[in-house]
């Protein structure tokens, strides 16, 4: 699937968005609360339901807190395609919001320009 148009962006997004929730994907454990990976599960649920909201304007704070949380944090095996793919769904949202929804403020400082530069996505599962 190519990403040309906003409803191609936002497809893609909603196909990222279910993938992230699959339970081959997610790692082991990842939805205890004593779990490392579990706030940065909570920080892409957190992004979608602010999408799903059309309240757009605190996702970058939550792009940052995401990307953050992944550099102290480094995937482990088991959490690893997890990681891969919050990547590509962050990257995505990012160009989404720059592209087609405009004037939102990202940290440049918090999030890595592989994110905010990395452009639309393709699904890689």
């Amino acid at each position: 699937m190519t990403v040309g148009t906003r409803e191609e962006s936002e497809a893609m997004i909603a196909k990222l968005q279910a993938g992230l929730a699959r339970q081959d994907l997610l790692p082991p454990r990842s939805l205890r609360r004593n779990a490392f990976d579990y706030t940065l599960v909570c920080y892409v649920n957190n992004i979608t339901a602010l999408l799903l909201s059309g309240n757009y304007e605190p996702v970058p704070i939550f792009i940052a807190r995401a990307a953050e949380h992944q550099k102290a944090h480094p995937a482990t095996a088991e959490s690893d395609a997890y990681y891969a793919a919050v990547t590509r769904y962050l990257s995505q949202v990012a160009y989404h919001l720059k592209t087609y929804v405009g004037g939102l403020n990202f940290d440049e400082d918090r999030i890595p320009a592989s994110i905010l530069n990395g452009g639309p996505q393709a699904l890689f599962w």
